[in-house]
């Protein structure tokens, strides 16, 4: 079996992806590749193929049952168990819980900051409470091509969300139960001490690099290093592993141990690390397959590096089969793949260690391709460059003083404060290097392309990688992969459709206009959340925001960096929240908004961070315009200078994609009446004013502009009560066909020439 393990853990992939919810393309896929199996004309390999087949198969159905659930929705009173420590940022504390067998997503909000100091201290794992709430489905992506949560508590094995009012009568386990939990009581008390020892600088890079825990990193440096290529480095990989494993087994050697002893240990500790670390996919990867390594040295058993892997790779897939889902293990697989592959031509072929490692790090980017433009929209162009520059800064300054200060922290203080002061420079001394290196054009943005066009970049570098190994010119063999790449980004910036999207922000406004030909990408309003002030002990990390966690994602995916224009319509929190997080992180040509709006304090706070990015501000009124050969674009609305509210939002006339479109901010009665009096004009698509509310869309109205579709943006279950129900009927008795961003989701009009469709994000 010696060399053939490879096509095993691909039989066992195959059979497990027959059965989970996985594009059919990509099953198609792995199938024609395990057909290679067939022409080896083996019976050993072809048998343990169709056994690994069905142990794939079985594993699939087994995960998909453990996701059925036990319980009913209308349940509200549960005894669940925490399995760990609950995370407790700000006043919102969320863990995963059982309950009956069954794997919740646990919320509450603590109510004092007592409470909360309580709730910190009192659950521990193996903690019983009881506890009352409802039981709520998880939400699927309401926004076409972006995060779909439902999906990931489904992989997670998790199908309700349980919120939480009250919890009572806890109880911690007992002291013959705690053994259970024990490697979780030493990891946080470990993160605990970290804390408060260490600067607070450090705290998120040692806890990362030595424990696996990324909770503390802050979403603007995970966003640099992401842009730069390096978001590995923040976490545990195998080279940490193996450079840890390296030093233990030194110590021991040094310390007269025999070599067998030395194994035995290491055979103990890298699995009781492994849990430490949180289980994390590259370390039970990098585990496994140095545990693989050692047996087959004890054993005497021919076992190679590729063995190791694909071995690991199938046990970890029957163990679970769900875990085919995670980023982590995606990444940390195909680039292991990619590099063992290699080793014994491209890079073993090169004594030079640094060409060795210029050839790994480049092995490993193209490897992540595919998997980063899926999951990101976009991959670093400078990610060959800053991996060869921080893989080795971060492998041998940063982690050895992290490990050194950790240790020093036990046994020797001023040894202690000495190395974290070392590691306090190199942490800001990388953070710095990383700003520097971001700049606009490291990144290509893509969207998210299709399936098929996936698997062909994914078949385009694996005959790179075939062609580099055959000597072959390094341009001619790259040159594939950077036409289709190309091909890619101006397909999708000079496309032959045009869509206009009502993007689901919640109880807010975002409505994207992206017109064919590149000829014009606009951004009416980007949603945002009313903010109640929060006292600091109820304060999140990185707390919930539309702009950033909802809009530049879903730009992204559909491949837009740049807007040319971002209209602000009026000053209110549910319109212009997200803009700053739009600002910060894509390029912004131009931003209208409404005269005077800039008085109030958040508009203010936007038109400063566009100044320093220097993005010109206009003040908009009726009759400024602008047009091109996809359509034409007036603003009718207001008509003085005086910015008093929703009255005096920015209202866009636009005709384009066949249709004559109204899009109204907040626009209330009193302002359609003085529009309608100014205007005499007809519209296909109106934006309902106002979220739909009482005070707009007047019968007046409708009655001279006529419109055939209305969209209403709107939160789902708002406490506002909007759309109002008159305004409902209203749109009804005129036979209006009404589309609801918070029973549709995001609202898509595609279009060619002057003929489009509707289309809607949920059914």
């Amino acid at each position: 079996m010696k060399g053939y393990w490879l096509f095993i853990a691909l039989t066992g992939l195959c059979g497990a992806l027959v059965i989970l919810p996985i594009p059919f393309l990509i099953v198609i896929f792995f199938h024609v590749i395990w057909l290679r199996i067939f022409l080896l004309k083996s019976k050993k390999i072809l048998f343990f193929a169709v056994l690994s087949y069905s142990l794939g198969m079985i594993a699939g159905l087994v995960q998909e049952h453990s996701v059925q659930t036990k319980h009913k929705q209308s349940e509200n009173h549960f005894m669940i168990t925490f399995p760990d420590y609950p995370k407790v940022d700000g006043d919102h504390i969320k863990a995963f819980v059982i309950s009956n067998k069954e794997r919740f997503m646990f919320q509450y909000y603590a109510a004092s900051e007592d409470e909360k100091l309580l709730f910190a201290d009192k659950i521990v794992p193996g903690t019983v409470c009881y506890a009352d709430g409802k039981l709520t489905l998880p939400e699927v992506n309401r926004n076409p091509e972006t995060f779909n949560y439902r999906l990931y508590l489904y992989t997670q094995h998790i199908h309700w969300l349980l919120t939480v009012n009250r919890l009572h009568q806890c109880v911690q386990p007992s002291k013959n139960d705690r053994w259970k939990y024990f490697l979780l009581f030493v990891r946080h008390h470990e993160l605990m001490k970290i804390e408060k020892t260490f600067p607070p600088r450090t705290v998120p890079y040692v806890e990362a690099l030595l424990f696996g825990n990324q909770d503390h990193f802050n979403d603007n440096t995970y966003s640099l290093y992401q842009r730069l290529g390096i978001i590995h480095l923040l976490a545990i990989s195998g080279l940490h592993v193996n450079m840890i494993a390296g030093a233990l087994f030194l110590v021991m050697i040094r310390s007269s141990m025999t070599r067998e002893a030395s194994f035995k240990c290491l055979m103990v500790a890298l699995p009781i690390y492994a849990i430490i670390c949180g289980l994390s996919p590259p370390v039970v990867r990098a585990v496994m397959m140095t545990l693989l390594l050692l047996i087959s040295t004890q054993a005497r058993l021919p076992l190679t590096p590729l063995d190791a892997l694909s071995i690991s790779f199938l046990l970890y897939l029957l163990i679970d089969a769900f875990i085919i889902f995670n980023i982590g293990f995606q990444l940390s697989y195909a680039v292991c793949y990619a590099i063992i592959l290699s080793s014994k031509t491209i890079i073993a072929n090169d004594k030079h260690l640094i060409n060795r490692m210029m050839k790994i790090t480049f092995i490993s980017q193209i490897a992540a391709i595919p998997i980063m433009i899926y999951h990101f929209y976009e991959f670093s162009l400078i990610a060959f460059v800053s991996n060869l520059f921080f893989v080795p800064f971060y492998s041998y300054i940063i982690l050895p003083f992290s490990i050194l200060s950790y240790v020093a922290s036990y046994f020797l203080f001023p040894v202690f404060l000495l190395c974290s002061n070392m590691l306090f420079h190199t942490i800001v001394l990388a953070e710095a290097t990383a700003k520097w290196m971001d700049t606009s054009w490291s990144v290509l943005l893509i969207g998210r392309p299709p399936i098929a066009i996936l698997l062909l970049i994914s078949i385009t570098i694996l005959f790179l990688l075939i062609s580099i190994e055959k000597r072959r010119s390094f341009l001619k063999s790259m040159l594939p992969l950077v036409c289709l790449l190309v091909l890619l980004v101006v397909a999708n910036h000079y496309s032959l459709f045009g869509k206009i999207i009502f993007i689901d922000v919640g109880q807010g406004d975002s409505i994207l206009i992206k017109l064919p030909w590149n000829r014009g990408t606009y951004l009416i309003d980007t949603g945002g959340e009313l903010n109640f002030k929060k006292e600091q002990w109820q304060q999140q990390t990185n707390p919930f925001e539309v702009g950033k966690d909802v809009l530049v994602p879903f730009l992204k995916s559909q491949g837009i960096g740049t807007i040319d224009k971002l209209i602000l319509t009026h000053s209110d929190e549910d319109h212009i929240g997200g803009a700053e997080a739009i600002i910060s992180s894509l390029h912004i040509k131009e931003i209208d908004i409404s005269p005077q709006s800039w008085e109030k304090a958040l508009m203010k706070e936007i038109i400063a961070e566009a100044q320093m990015k220097h993005i010109p501000v206009f003040e908009m009124m009726s009759g400024d315009h602008w047009q091109n050969k996809a359509g034409r674009f007036v603003y009718v609305s207001p008509f003085d200078d005086h910015y008093e509210g929703n009255n005096d939002s920015l209202v866009l006339y636009a005709n384009v994609g066949g249709k004559k479109w109204l899009f109204t901010g907040d626009l209330e009665k009193e302002g359609e009446e003085t529009l309608i009096r100014a205007f005499h004009f007809h519209v296909d698509i109106l934006k309902v004013g106002h979220h739909g509310s009482k005070t707009s869309t007047s019968e007046a109205f409708l009655n001279q502009l006529s419109p055939s579709i209305a969209v209403i943006s709107v939160g789902k279950h708002n406490r506002f009560g909007h759309p109002n129900k008159e305004v409902i009927e209203r749109l009804k008795a005129h036979h209006i066909v009404i589309y609801r961003t918070d029973e549709q989701g995001a609202i898509t009009y595609k279009f060619f020439k002057n003929t489009g469709t509707f289309t809607t994000c949920l059914p």
